[in-house]
Order: C-alpha cells, then sequence, then structure tokens
C-alpha cells in the first residue's frame, strides 16, 4: 500500500479498519498458500465479527490487528525472510488475560494450524452465518 492511500486513512479514521482489513489481506499474499487460507479465514471472521463492537472493544481490537499487520509485515520483509519464521509467540501476560471465549478460540487456531501442516482437512469458516450463505448460494 502507498504511503499516500496510508495518509488518507489516518486522515480519516473511520475508515481505517478497512485499511487495516485490507493491508493484512494483502499481507498474506507473501504467506505459503494453505496459511494464506487459514489467514484470511480468520481476519474475514473476526472484523465480520467485530464489525458493530462497543468502541472500547474496537480501540483494543483496531489495536492487536495493526501489531499484527506491523509484525507480519516485518516478517515477510527480505530481511524476515532469511530469519524462515513467521509468527510469535503469545506473552504470558497476554495469554492470561484472555477470556475463555478467547481461549478456545485460540486452541481452535492451533488444531486448525495443525491439522493444515499435517494436510488434513481444508480450513474452513467457523462462522454460522458462512455455512448458511454456502447452502443458500448452492441451492439457487
Amino acid at each position: 500500500m502507498s504511503a499516500q492511500k496510508a495518509v488518507k486513512a489516518l486522515a480519516r479514521p473511520e475508515r481505517y479498519p478497512l485499511y487495516l482489513y485490507k493491508r493484512i489481506l494483502r499481507l498474506h499474499y507473501g504467506l505459503p498458500p494453505p496459511a494464506r487460507l487459514m489467514g484470511d479465514t480468520y481476519v474475514k471472521d473476526e472484523f465480520r465479527r467485530h464489525k458493530d463492537a462497543s468502541p472500547e472493544h474496537t480501540a483494543v481490537f483496531i489495536n492487536e490487528w495493526t501489531n499484527y499487520c506491523v509484525t507480519l509485515s516485518k516478517q515477510l520483509s527480505s530481511s524476515g525472510i532469511v530469519k524462515g519464521f513467521i509468527g510469535k509467540d503469545l506473552e504470558p501476560e497476554k495469554l492470561d488475560s484472555f477470556a475463555e471465549e478467547q481461549l478456545r478460540q485460540l486452541l481452535d487456531l492451533k488444531i486448525e494450524s495443525e491439522r493444515m501442516k499435517k494436510g488434513e482437512v481444508p480450513v474452513e469458516s467457523t462462522d454460522p452465518a458462512d455455512a448458511s450463505n454456502s447452502k443458500e448460494s448452492g441451492s439457487n
């Protein structure tokens, strides 16, 4: 994304979540195909779920996804690729602050990523709305 587009996004803060969403999906192009599929599915699901979140939750949500975007951008840069590692471990303090639902979601993500590594199953969204949409589109 160009610096000019980034400045425009910052000039209109209400558009920043959309800019961030698009930027993350573009960064995912640099991931191996199975990781990209899993990442895209997860990002789309999370942004959809937080579309109508309270301002307090939205601020935390945007901050965390911005951190993810910056970290992934660094890891996919030429110097990051040389190190050969994508991702980072969660800090114990952050893990302790997670709600039960977040811990369950994290466990589901871990299980899915392990399946992906083994090539066991394709990644699908966990959002029930996606399942009903695919059923509706299949019956037309």
